[in-house]
């Protein structure tokens, strides 16, 4: 004999009620439902403080990084100009 499970009613929350921050609805080898209610404003002004952290120390670590080869690229350009400045000496001397 097969058991089959009756799908689950949806459960009404009166106006007056706030409604659960997270529910999870898991029931044996199905699938797992998370029901994540929307974010109060301290939810939104925490998560912008993150966003606006990490961009900041994105930034930080970009800028570091082009600090660092900075030192390379003025070599670089340098011998560049150099290097073009003796083709010429050069090729008047012959």
């Amino acid at each position: 004999m097969i058991f089959k499970r009756k799908p689950p009613k949806p459960e009404i929350i009166p106006p007056g009620r706030d409604a659960p921050r997270i529910f999870v609805d898991k029931r044996g080898t199905e699938r797992v439902r998370v029901y994540i209610a929307r974010p109060g404003p301290l939810g939104a002004i925490l998560v912008i403080l993150i966003v606006g952290l990490l961009s900041a120390a994105m930034l930080v670590l970009l800028l570091g990084a082009l600090l660092a080869v900075l030192p390379i690229l003025i070599l670089f350009v340098a011998a560049v100009m150099i290097v073009g400045l003796l083709r010429i000496y050069f090729r008047r001397a012959s």
